[in-house]
């Protein structure tokens, strides 16, 4: 049996798409559940930064690393999460500008040319380099 290229690009598109809702529906039942938990008050901002701090001595500790994560990056991360879970959509906007403008400020640090100075000596060098090429001994061409 034969498949052609576009056949397998299909099935492997189709396994995507399939892939890709199955995430979505994945992240719409947590989001429902984290709030549901919120709005009865099981879930509280301790409590999901202890099970943060949990949640990554467990993976650093699988990775061989001992690092344990900082109350204040513990902090930050439960306050993103809580602002997420109580759809508080102008932190949410707030944090996106501050995303974006940290982005920007990267592009333009890529953007901007490196004008590197030469050493003094790097004439005598090349000229130093050239002779031998004219030698013969190195391979360098000029």
């Amino acid at each position: 049996m034969q498949v052609s290229l576009d056949q397998l690009i299909n099935v492997i598109m189709a396994k995507l798409e399939g892939l890709e809702m199955s995430v979505e529906d994945l992240k719409f039942r947590t989001n429902i559940a984290l709030r549901v938990l919120y709005k009865s008050e099981l879930l509280t901002e301790e409590n999901l930064i202890e099970a943060i701090k949990d949640e990554f001595k467990a993976h650093t500790e699988l990775e061989g690393k001992g690092v344990e994560l900082p109350e204040e990056k513990a902090k930050e991360m439960s306050k993103d999460i809580l602002n997420w879970i109580k759809i508080d959509l102008e932190e949410m906007k707030k944090k996106m500008k501050e995303y974006e403008e940290q982005l920007k400020q990267l592009m333009q640090q890529a953007e901007t040319p490196d004008i590197s100075v030469a050493p003094p000596d790097l004439l005598n060098q090349l000229d130093q380099m050239k002779k031998t090429n004219n030698k013969g001994n190195s391979g360098l061409i000029f």
